[in-house]
């Protein structure tokens, strides 16, 4: 990333972002794009307090079953914290956009983003969107 600025998506985490990123946020999802281009990264966050903790491929098992699209797993880790169990897959809707769903989740706090655009763009991870991914980090433990 060239200029960046340190973003708090939530008190329990933030991460880095190009300094020309848009943001907007509505109801616990936090939304960031660059003017001009077709790639949106979504994020929205848990902070569990008590009990225990769903996995990451539980959830996105979950987010499959909910949905009729042909998903396809990923394999790839979007982060590099050891501690994170996470989860990807990617489907492409009707208009041809691709979305990538991420489930990155610690033993407090559980974290759901969406990359989604054109195929290329939104599979490509040295993109801005996967290197923000790459730079979240817990600040609540």
């Amino acid at each position: 990333m060239s200029e960046t600025r340190i973003v708090r998506v939530s008190p329990s985490c933030q991460l880095e972002l190009p300094k020309e990123t848009c943001e907007e946020r509505d109801r616990g999802v936090s939304s960031f794009w660059l003017t001009g281009s077709p790639l949106l990264l979504q994020l929205s966050s848990y902070l569990r307090e008590a009990g225990l903790q769903v996995g990451a491929h539980e959830r996105l098992k979950e987010r499959i079953a909910k949905h009729s699209e042909r998903w396809r797993s990923w394999q790839v880790s979007i982060n590099p914290d050891a501690a994170v169990d996470q989860a990807t897959a990617e489907f492409t809707d009707d208009n041809g956009c691709l979305w990538v769903h991420s489930y990155l989740v610690w033993p407090h706090l559980a974290i759901y983003a969406t990359i989604s655009g054109p195929n290329d763009l939104a599979r490509d991870l040295d993109s801005w969107a996967f290197a923000a991914l790459r730079s979240l980090q817990v600040t609540l433990q």
